[in-house]
C-alpha cells in the first residue's frame, strides 16, 4: 500500500486535492520552461507516488508529453510499478533515490516533487539531493515552505516553527504519528533547502503559491556543463519569474549559488 504522507481531510481531501493540482499544474510549466527537455532527451520523476485516487499524485506522467522517454523513480513500498500500464511509453525504476543504480548525468532533466521533506535527517536530504544531480543535468526539487504559518502535511498552524524535537512529539500527541519523526517529516526553510546543492551546481530557490512567504519552494539546479552558471544570470532569471507571478524573489525568501568561473 503507497504511503500517505499528508492527513486524511474525509470529505475535504478532494479539495485539498484540486487545489495542490492547480500549484502542481505551475509546477510543470516551471518545467518545462527551465529545464526546456528536448522530445528526444532522456527525463524523470524522482520519488514517485503510487496513490492512484487523484490526478495530484500522477500530475507529471499524466501532463509530460514524451512519456517515451519518461522514467518514473520509486521506492519498493510506494507500489508504483502501475504506471506503465497506465502511461504506455513510460518506464519504471525501483530505486532509492540516495542510491541509484544509473551512471553520471544520465538523465537530461528531471524533477523531484515534495520529496526531500520525506528524506530523513538533514544528511540523509543531503545525500538524496546531491544523488538526484549526479544523475540528472537540469533538475527541479520543490518542498513545502517552512517559514509559511501552516504546515501543508497537517495542517496544523506554527506547529513546525517549535524545536524540531518538540514539533515530532507533538504530531505524536495530536494523532499523526506517521510524521512523529525526523525520518519521514523534515521541514526546510529556504536558507536549509540550498545549503542541500552540491557547490559545484548553478542553483537557485525562489517561493511559489500564496504571496509571502509562499506555501512552495521551488529550487532550480544545473550542472556546470549544462548552464553557464553565473550568479547575475541566476538573479535575471529569479526577476523573470516574478514578472511571469511564478516566484517570489524577496531576500528574506531567496538565497541562489553559483560556480565562479
Amino acid at each position: 500500500m503507497p504511503l500517505d504522507y499528508t492527513a486524511r481531510l474525509g470529505p475535504l481531501d478532494r479539495l485539498k486535492n484540486n487545489v495542490a493540482l492547480a500549484v502542481r499544474r505551475e509546477i510543470f510549466e516551471i518545467f518545462m520552461r527551465e529545464c526546456q527537455p528536448g522530445p528526444d532527451e532522456r527525463v524523470a520523476d524522482f520519488g514517485v507516488s503510487g496513490h492512484r485516487d487523484h490526478p495530484v499524485h500522477y500530475f507529471f506522467e499524466s501532463m509530460y508529453p514524451h512519456r517515451e522517454n519518461l522514467t518514473a523513480i520509486g521506492r519498493a513500498a510506494e507500489d508504483a510499478e502501475w504506471m506503465p500500464d497506465q502511461f504506455p511509453g513510460l518506464s519504471f525504476l525501483e530505486a532509492d533515490l540516495r542510491s541509484i543504480p544509473l551512471p553520471d548525468d544520465y538523465f537530461a532533466a528531471g524533477i523531484c516533487n515534495a520529496v526531500v521533506e520525506h528524506a530523513g535527517d538533514r544528511d540523509s536530504q543531503i545525500a538524496l539531493v546531491h544523488e538526484v544531480c549526479r544523475v540528472c543535468k537540469r533538475v527541479i526539487f520543490t518542498t513545502p515552505n517552512k517559514r509559511f504559518p501552516v504546515e501543508l502535511h497537517t495542517f496544523l498552524p506554527l506547529i513546525h516553527w517549535l524545536p524540531d524535537p518538540t514539533f515530532h512529539r507533538l504530531l505524536g500527541t495530536l494523532g499523526f504519528g506517521s510524521l512523529a519523526r525526523v525520518e519521514t517529516l523534515n521541514p526546510l526553510n529556504a536558507s536549509d533547502f540550498l545549503e542541500l546543492f552540491p557547490p559545484q551546481r548553478a542553483t537557485r530557490v525562489f517561493t511559489l503559491g500564496w504571496p509571502l512567504p509562499g506555501t512552495n519552494l521551488i529550487s532550480v539546479s544545473l550542472s556546470v556543463s549544462d548552464s553557464v552558471g553565473t550568479r547575475d544570470q541566476l538573479r535575471s532569471s529569479l526577476r523573470q519569474d516574478a514578472h511571469n507571478g511564478l516566484g517570489s524573489p524577496h531576500p528574506q525568501e531567496v538565497r541562489d549559488h553559483a560556480p565562479t568561473h
